[in-house]
């Protein structure tokens, strides 16, 4: 095998496998990043910046009545940007983080509108 054909053999293969697991499992999509939920693989956020930044005056009301360990110079900090929407999550609900990033992937699914958000 040339190694054109042996890379093409490898990428199929992960494809599969990725296919097969989000069937099995939870899926999440992060900018470039793939993740499988489950008890030992962390779950990573399915919002990407734009969607954050185009919601962010809607969600940071829901978000700080949900999670009230977020204060307003927290919000004022994370301003839309998903990097340190994740640092405080870790910071302020580490031992919850997985919980905290499900709520923001469900409150973000239940708020898409065609306007704001790019799939």
């Amino acid at each position: 095998m040339n190694g054109f054909t042996r890379i093409m053999m490898v990428g199929v293969g992960m494809c599969v496998v990725a296919v097969a697991a989000s069937t099995t499992s939870s899926a999440a999509w992060h900018q470039n990043e793939f993740s499988i939920s489950s008890t030992n693989v962390p779950i990573l956020m399915v919002l990407n910046e734009d969607q954050l930044k185009g919601k962010w005056k809607q969600f940071k009301g829901d978000l700080k009545k949900k999670w009230g360990k977020f204060t307003d110079d927290d919000l004022l900090y994370i301003e839309g940007h998903s990097d340190k929407l994740e640092g405080k999550i870790q910071e302020r609900y580490g031992d919850r983080r997985d919980e905290v990033k499900k709520w923001i992937d469900d409150w973000f699914e239940q708020n898409k509108t065609s306007n704001n958000i790019k799939s």
